[in-house]
């Protein structure tokens, strides 16, 4: 569940790297506590900062790993087509 949120959350990041992670959990159709769940997991693991008023802050290591899934998935998808 965390993945699939910091993907979203990646797509979503503006170029000052903050997004807004209700409007990810909706995108996603996570309920509230399920984003709740998402985020403090990646807060616990450095990948984001939670902020006040449902802000968060992609980190170096969150943009980074969330490419990286994001890779994974797009390279999943083309496999799955062939």
């Amino acid at each position: 569940m965390a993945q699939r949120f910091l993907v979203e959350a990646t797509r979503a990041t503006g170029p000052d790297e903050y997004f807004r992670w209700h409007a990810v959990a909706a995108t996603l159709g996570y309920s509230e506590a399920e984003a709740r769940q998402a985020m403090q997991s990646l807060d616990d693991r450095k990948l984001v900062i939670l902020l006040l008023e449902g802000n968060a802050r992609l980190l170096d290591a969150g943009r980074q790993m969330g490419a990286k899934l994001e890779a994974r998935l797009i390279r999943a998808g083309e496999a799955t087509r062939r």
